[in-house]
């Protein structure tokens, strides 16, 4: 069972913000135990509080993650710096030549993607897109705790609230890249990012059109 700090913190990871009444009214505790637990976490620097400023009555707080509050979810750096490392040691000579840094970057993480990848494809192989895009949504909910799926009218959308690479994908998109180079391979088709946590978003929200399997 999770404790109130983590129910805090996971709340706050999936809304990407909240105030006292909105977290006491989805967790179903009282106002006063939210704001006890919310200056513990405050204390801890996991939590910071901004003023929000109403057209009326007093002004009211707006409660978000820290960079430290962020590091509390599953990350998988040194993992990530494994597999590059492995990665590169079987780069070939020719491949590279004559690339750009950036294209280089892009070979890499392909190559990466198409190598994780291909340990899952057993998995989803020969199933329809329904049941590929719900066991992609648990290959990331076990990855990084925070993925979710749902139907859409023209197909389907996938939610990843947490960026198990998050400072790296900060600073490099080409990481982002791998993500969907990653997610394309095991739907079988292009796979259209709708928001990137890296950017700026709550998640990282995945589109795949259910027509354009059938078309293929």
């Amino acid at each position: 069972m999770q404790t109130t700090k983590t129910q805090i913190l996971t709340l706050l990871k999936r809304t990407g913000g909240s105030n006292v009444d909105e977290m006491a009214s989805a967790l179903g505790l009282a106002r006063m135990t939210v704001r006890q637990h919310l200056a513990m976490l405050e204390r801890d620097d996991l939590v910071r509080a901004q003023e929000v400023r109403r057209p009326t009555g007093r002004p009211h707080f707006r409660y978000t993650l820290t960079d430290n509050g962020e590091e509390t979810f599953p990350k998988h750096y040194d993992q990530l710096a494994s597999m590059l490392i492995q990665e590169i040691a079987c780069l070939d000579a020719e491949e590279i030549k004559g690339l750009t840094p950036s294209e280089k970057q892009k070979l890499l993480l392909r190559r990466l993607a198409d190598k994780m990848a291909s340990q899952h494809i057993p998995m989803v192989e020969g199933k329809p897109l329904s049941e590929r895009v719900a066991t992609v949504a648990t290959i990331l909910e076990q990855e990084g705790g925070f993925a979710e799926w749902r139907k859409s009218e023209s197909g389907y959308e996938i939610a990843d609230y947490n960026c198990v690479y998050r400072r790296v994908a900060e600073t490099e998109d080409q990481l982002c890249y791998w993500h969907l180079q990653f997610l394309s391979r095991l739907l079988g088709q292009d796979v259209k990012s709708e928001g990137l946590i890296s950017h700026g978003a709550t998640c990282c929200r995945f589109v795949v059109q259910e027509e354009d399997l059938q078309k293929a």
